[in-house]
């Protein structure tokens, strides 16, 4: 029996399994892979991963399932997943925005579902996944359906409910972030820089910042209150944006990100699979 049995592979399933893949522990003969695309399915082969290409044979073969697929597919494929899924089958599902009722409606009420946010970092083993539990998983559940998240990044569990609300914090960061990294590129010129050179001191200096919120009990605001000295560059500069509306710009950033994530589950709660 497989240890995990993913249905598709697209980027973040393929991100996830580059990062676990840099885990010793990790070992590819123990997952399966079923995916449409052959080519898909042949490079996992080459790798070691057992591969399929009938849904049924994954499914009777996994112990734990992975959804991942886009929501619009979910659609499409989860009468044939309910058609093979076992009673109490554990699921891990990355699919954006669809919540516990909906694998409910279509697995049975005593399906075990563990939804999980991902993000694109954990193909270096640095992922950030919020996962959420249904009402028949036991803790026991929850930590074999993670596993596979452990080997790849750092997982906090949230209320059930709540994946749209968590999306801007793991989900759509990354975006947020390449973003300002492109722009500080942009300026690196601007100055005469090596934009190369600019963005690697950057993604450093990011990287640290995040390690020292992590590990640190020093609080954010104290954290932040130390590089605001008075006169200085850091605190001139931080007022300035902040008088532009920057605050106000983050604020929209994350309110937009929950309202098209309800809006993609809400797509395909209501749509006939």
């Amino acid at each position: 029996m497989l240890r995990y049995g993913f249905i598709a592979a697209g980027n973040i399933i393929q991100a996830m399994h580059k990062g676990a893949e840099l885990n010793p522990a990790y070992d590819p003969a123990e997952i399966g892979i079923y995916d449409i695309n052959e080519a898909v399915r042949d490079s996992y082969a080459k790798k070691g991963y057992a591969t399929y290409d009938k849904m049924s044979d994954l499914v009777d073969n996994s112990d734990t399932l992975v959804l991942g697929v886009t929501p619009k597919v979910a659609n499409l494929v989860i009468d044939e997943l309910a058609a093979c899924y076992r009673p109490n089958q554990l699921l891990l599902t990355v699919v954006t925005g669809v919540e516990q009722d909906w694998y409910k409606e279509h697995l049975g009420e005593d399906s075990k579902v563990v939804i999980c946010m991902p993000n694109m970092s954990s193909q270096v083993g640095e992922g950030s996944f919020a996962v959420s539990r249904s009402a028949n998983c036991s803790d026991e559940d929850v930590k074999k359906a993670t596993e596979i998240l452990n080997m790849c990044g750092h997982v906090e569990e949230i209320p059930d409910g709540m994946m749209a609300e968590v999306l801007p914090f793991n989900g759509s960061a990354p975006g947020f972030f390449y973003h300002i990294a492109n722009l500080m590129a942009e300026e690196a010129k601007n100055l005469g820089l090596d934009p190369d050179t600019a963005v690697k001191l950057f993604a450093q200096t990011m990287k640290g910042s995040g390690e020292m919120i992590l590990k640190s009990d020093i609080s954010l605001k104290d954290l932040e209150k130390a590089l605001r000295l008075p006169g200085g560059a850091t605190v001139t500069a931080l007022e300035k944006i902040e008088s532009m509306g920057f605050d106000n710009l983050y604020h929209e950033f994350v309110k937009t990100s929950v309202e098209r994530c309800r809006e993609l589950g809400q797509t395909t709660a209501n749509s006939k699979s």
